[in-house]
């Protein structure tokens, strides 16, 4: 009975130990600087201090030969023309539209 009484503890401890998550899980990415400089650290929308996937940065932002005009709030603070304007910049989006202040 007394083995019984200390395994439990033990056991928990250790259960508990490896149940914690890494700080970033293999594969993912937290900054551009983790990346290669050909891509960024992209996130899903309005996930900014999430971790992400390096991709490829777009080399192209133009549709049937313009930009489309559909303003973004970037991560950083600043407004982009639209989301791909934002990641060949290596930015990600937090929402749609103009920020709300300054850029």
């Amino acid at each position: 009975m007394r083995l019984r009484t200390l395994t439990l503890p033990l056991l928990l401890a250790m259960a508990c130990r490896t149940a914690q998550p890494s700080a970033v899980p293999a594969g993912t990415c937290t900054t551009n600087a983790q990346c290669s400089p050909t891509e960024f650290c992209s996130k899903l929308f309005d996930s900014c201090n999430d971790p992400g996937k390096c991709e490829p940065r777009p080399a192209d932002c133009v549709e049937h030969g313009h930009v489309i005009d559909k303003p973004v709030c970037g991560c950083d603070g600043k407004t982009y023309g639209n989301f791909c304007l934002a990641a060949a910049a290596g930015v990600n989006v937090k929402s749609e539209g103009k920020c709300a202040s300054g850029s």
